[in-house]
């Protein structure tokens, strides 16, 4: 059963109008909350008037219902309302009922028109239709957290998915939600482009929400290796990759990268029904991506849909703020500060309005951290929304505070609590700190609390940015501080040398004489064993492509010599389809390049050919597009692929009889019968194999698939509403 705790006084309103219109099959006018006139939803017929009172006091309880009908009753006498009724969150009881009508003498209220919990959610039950247009109630159910807790995600996606069950309430649906599912359902693939602070990732994340309450499976990545890693067929999947462009700027290796990689990816997820992608980037990224990359630009199957905060309408930006101010935990005073004097129109109308400002504006643990009068802080941040951050960071933060905050900035977007300690000690002794190591553990603690809700917070054991805007910032800050030749020295993982040198290669600066600091650093990401050896030698050929150094060239030829030895298992097929990419790419001397594809190529070729009976069709494809692609010796590839394909045609029957489905059939005809098409292999023996299933399953397909489609609507038509119904509006949030 719902008891409507994520819904707002609006939201519930909206609710009560819907449900009473669809059990009645009768239009009636709803006027909003705050009005004071004892009157939310009116249904008129001749001189008999119904009048529904809806009260959403899930938060308050029974006494605080019991009191606030009272001091409702002279207002409703007033009305002379053939009929009153009361909707409310409240969980009724007879006595309940009791008291509430004998709270109201002289008012037509009788106890069968009190509607409670129970009868509301008795309504949906009889009217699913209008449970389906108010997405929040099925966001929120415990049948969907049930299900996605029980879906097998890795910590990484639990992390994700718990941060989108937090920020549900505050949502507020507009057309682009119902525009991006259409698209997405179109293509199998969307990019959701604009600029920082637009709402881009919480868009993405609305959508992976209701993928999951259909059934699908949720993977949140955080490259193209790792989506075609997780892009494979016989369950439902939604990737998910935010920020796929990078955010600290858009380098010609990167994007030469994605050329060679995305695009087929993509046309492999929009000739598949049961893969969906969604991609994120910054609007300037992406166009810079498309300059650079004719190819990227012209993906197949794709569509960009790009999200400016233009498109939200008046009435969507009060609804943001009303909902971050109802669902906030600003005391009376703070909040006071907003609704006094209609200042929280100042706030809707602001051209730098987006919903991460807001968000943050209307977060008490970051309003606590300037002294300043509120309205003072808000105005300033909204005039100069790029120094959200820039105040509370010098000023106001404790140094080990500050401190936490850059080694969460070298760590990426999420990151261990234990391995943010470690770093937090690693950057205090890169900036001049001591740090006693019976100190390490209560300083740590103490930092961390005091920024934790403003800055950071911790979901499954994972430390992630309460706001990527103050990535962003920190960013800056390593930069504008020259910070970086302090810090490289110091760092001792893989994830700390990747952020490092990502922030290096945005901005570079005046650092000079760098290359013996970054290779040290190289070393003891090495010696430390913090890093697998593919992503060892993905950095060693990042720092080879960058300085041109022969002794990071040494060590990353003897990290190709040990590839070389021990060779690839099947769980490393993007790895070695990743490395022959990036080997025909590389600006590295041409005697270098030749070794690094050669063995890459004999690596592939030698994989393919003994592994293939543990390999999926999507792997064995990826591998034949690397080898003639990116390889360097065809002749090696084509014997590689032809003793594949013949081990495939005896082992065929093992990949058909996970196939249950016609549709997944024909996408598995068309793959396998063009790869061997391709490489003139006979295919005769698989098209007669791929017959007998096709004969079995037409058999015993259903009339029609229950899962076809994909269930949309919910959309609340926003105006450009006036000021006096913004301040109606506005006015319910006072002592909510």
């Amino acid at each position: 059963m719902n008891d409507f705790h994520d819904l707002s006084p609006l939201d519930f309103e909206e609710l009560v109008r819907d449900l009473l219109q669809a059990h009645w099959s009768r239009r009636l006018e709803s006027f909003g909350p705050g009005r004071d006139q004892g009157v939310d939803v009116r249904y008129m017929s001749g001189p008999h008037q119904v009048v529904v009172q809806a009260k959403h006091y899930v938060r308050s309880g029974p006494a605080a219902l019991v009191r606030a009908m009272r001091l409702e009753c002279p207002k409703a006498i007033a009305l002379v309302p053939s009929r009153y009724l009361l909707a409310t969150s409240v969980s009724m009881t007879q006595t309940l009922k009791t008291k509430i009508v004998a709270a109201m003498p002289g008012v037509p209220l009788a106890e069968v028109d009190i509607l409670g919990r129970e009868d509301i959610n008795n309504l949906l039950r009889l009217h699913p239709e209008v449970e389906q247009r108010h997405f929040k109630l099925w966001m929120a159910s415990s049948a969907v957290l049930e299900r996605i807790i029980h879906s097998g995600v890795y910590n990484r996606t639990a992390a994700e998915l718990e941060i989108i069950r937090g920020m549900i309430p505050r949502f507020v649906q507009n057309q682009s939600v119902t525009d991006a599912e259409t698209l997405l359902a179109d293509t199998g693939a969307l990019i959701i482009a604009g600029t920082p602070g637009v709402g881009k990732t919480t868009l993405a994340q609305i959508l992976l929400w209701r993928h999951a309450e259909q059934g699908w499976r949720i993977f949140v990545v955080d490259d193209v290796e790792e989506a075609m890693a997780v892009a494979s067929k016989g369950e439902r999947r939604l990737i998910f990759f935010d920020d796929f462009l990078g955010q600290v700027g858009l380098s010609a290796d990167h994007v030469r990268g994605l050329d060679a990689r995305l695009p087929p990816l993509l046309s492999q997820v929009a000739a598949q029904k049961d893969i969906r992608f969604i991609l994120t980037t910054r609007d300037y990224v992406l166009a810079q991506a498309k300059m650079l990359s004719a190819r990227l630009g012209a993906a197949k199957g794709v569509r960009s849909y790009v999200l400016n905060v233009g498109a939200y309408t008046r009435e969507a930006k009060a609804r943001i703020l009303y909902n971050h101010i109802h669902f906030s935990g600003l005391t009376e005073t703070q909040k006071g500060a907003i609704l006094e004097d209609g200042f929280y129109l100042t706030m809707i109308d602001h051209k730098n309005f987006n919903p991460r400002l807001i968000e943050m504006l209307t977060r008490s643990e970051y309003l606590a951290l300037d002294e300043r009068p509120m309205r003072e802080l808000i105005q300033h941040a909204l005039d100069n929304p790029h120094e959200l951050w820039d105040r509370p960071y010098r000023q106001h933060m404790s140094e080990d505070a500050r401190t936490v905050l850059l080694a969460m900035a070298i760590n990426g977007a999420f990151v261990g609590i234990t391995l943010l300690k470690d770093s937090f000690v690693r950057v205090a002794m890169a900036l001049g700190n001591t740090l006693h190591p019976s100190e390490i553990e209560a300083r740590f603690r103490a930092a961390y609390q005091e920024i934790e809700g403003s800055a950071l917070s911790i979901l499954n054991n994972l430390v992630h940015f309460t706001n990527p805007g103050l990535r962003d910032y920190l960013r800056s800050v390593i930069q504008v501080d020259r910070l970086m030749p302090h810090i490289v020295p110091r760092i001792e993982t893989a994830s700390e040398l990747s952020e490092c040198f990502a922030i290096f290669r945005a901005h570079r600066g005046d650092w000079k004489g760098a290359t013996p600091v970054w290779t040290a650093a190289l070393d003891r990401v090495r010696n430390g064993g913090s890093a697998q050896r593919f992503t060892y030698l993905e950095l060693s050929l990042d720092l080879c492509d960058e300085f041109r150094d022969q002794g990071l060239i040494d060590r990353m030829l003897a990290a190709l010599v040990a590839i070389e030895q021990q060779g690839v298992d099947e769980e490393e097929v993007r790895e070695i389809c990743s490395l022959l990419e990036r080997s025909a790419m590389t600006l590295l001397p041409t005697e270098v390049e030749t070794r690094v594809r050669s063995v890459a190529t004999e690596a592939a070729a030698t994989m393919l050919e003994k592994k293939t009976m543990c390999l999926p069709l999507v792997d064995i494809e990826s591998m034949d597009e690397a080898l003639f692609t990116h390889g360097n010796d065809q002749e090696r590839a084509a014997t590689a692929v032809q003793s594949a394909m013949w081990t495939f045609t005896r082992s065929v029957d093992s990949y058909l009889e996970a196939i249950t489905t016609l549709d997944d059939l024909d996408e598995f005809e068309r793959s396998v019968l063009a790869l061997m098409e391709r490489r003139g292999f006979p295919a005769d023996t698989v098209k007669r194999d791929i017959q007998w299933l096709r004969e079995t399953l037409e058999e015993h397909a259903p009339l029609h698939d229950p899962e076809e489609g994909y269930r949309g609507g919910g959309i609340t038509s926003h105006r450009n509403m006036s000021d006096v119904e913004i301040r109606s509006m506005f006015g319910g949030l006072r002592g909510c």
